[in-house]
């Protein structure tokens, strides 16, 4: 890819993304690494990784490298990143492109360094780390810098980040774990609960984006679920409803509901009520479960809606400082840019 001038990495806990300059989103893969167990080599990365999910001999693993917003796997996680940049850049590019690297939230120092340096080592010339909390704000088209508070929910896959923001800065700031995966394990309980059937993440993923629901439809929807049954051992396949899942995701939009309500109570009046009138965005995969928004609408009496394409906020944001950066002068975007040893 000669000419390649810039990249965007959104390193997420269940997909990442890449982003090119002038390009937008080239590459949208599951973040799941395959590899051998005793001598750690990697065998497939992403797509294929994710297929081999729950499939492997005892002599594989297939996990995913980041978990609630945090590095689970050092090499995994290096891996993973040079196999993707060094595909997209290449081994003797000419010139070696910078990086805007969202950062996931709660990441501690000694992560964000890693990171760094392990794109640096892939074949990128800096790195500009940058909140993801911010880039997704920017990609839904939030105006940040402005002197009234808005408020961003970014729902992952591990973790969800909850931000007011007001004059280009984070006012209040919190991470909480109801996420993706939160609300897969309350499927996997209610069907182990309701229908003595054990069945694994990626089924229970499958079930609630396919039928997934935090309000009762207006049509009744319904898809075959297969497990193994916890009475006869044997494997078994029942039929789950949306209704079901509307009863199993109960729980985690309570708590998510919660995480909201205690994230406002910390904001000054002001801003509070500047939440009040303008609302509440939600971004990230998370935000695509059918009725969500309602739901906490209704729970906190405030306006709350999904972005559109909220799974991509923080890739649009990334294109919009790539492309305008003049015009987040004045806002903080939390990162510094660490040039490589070899650069001129």
């Amino acid at each position: 890819m000669f000419g390649l001038d810039e990249l965007g990495l959104d390193l997420g806990t269940s997909v990442l993304h890449i982003v090119v300059k002038g390009k937008g989103v080239v590459l949208s893969d599951p973040a799941y690494v395959a590899y051998e167990r005793e001598s750690r080599e990697v065998t497939a990365v992403g797509e294929d990784a994710w297929r081999m999910y729950g499939k492997t001999p005892e002599t594989m693993a297939v996990e995913r490298p980041m978990r609630q917003g945090h590095i689970r796997s050092f090499d995994l996680v290096s891996k993973m990143l040079h196999n993707y940049l060094r595909k997209l850049i290449g081994r003797r590019a000419a010139f070696r492109p910078r990086l805007i690297l969202a950062l996931p939230s709660g990441v501690v120092p000694s992560e964000r360094q890693t990171l760094i340096d392990i794109c640096v080592d892939a074949g990128v010339r800096s790195v500009m780390p940058v909140d993801e909390s911010v880039l997704s704000a920017i990609g839904c088209g939030m105006d940040i810098a402005q002197h009234y508070g808005r408020m961003n929910v970014d729902i992952g896959g591990g973790r969800t980040s909850l931000s007011v923001f007001s004059l280009g800065k984070q006012i209040v700031w919190m991470v909480t774990d109801v996420a993706g995966d939160r609300f897969d394990d309350a499927v996997i309980d209610y069907m182990r609960r309701k229908h003595n059937l054990l069945i694994g993440e990626r089924s229970a993923e499958n079930l609630k984006i396919d039928i997934g629901s935090a309000r009762v439809r207006g049509m009744s929807m319904e898809t075959p679920a297969y497990g193994r049954s916890l009475v006869t051992g044997l494997p078994k396949e029942i039929r789950v409803t949306s209704e079901e899942m509307t009863e199993a995701l109960e729980m985690p939009l309570l708590e998510l509901a919660n995480e909201l309500r205690k994230t406002i109570e910390r904001t000054p009046p002001e801003l509070a009520s500047d939440i009040f009138d303008n609302g509440i965005v939600l971004c990230g995969g998370g935000a695509r479960l059918y009725g969500l928004d309602d739901v906490l609408s209704e729970q906190l009496q405030i306006p709350i809606k999904a972005a559109d394409e909220p799974e991509l906020s923080v890739c649009r944001g990334i294109e919009a400082l790539m492309m305008h950066p003049d015009d987040y002068e004045d806002v903080e975007l939390t990162g510094s840019i660490r040039e490589s040893i070899n650069q001129k």
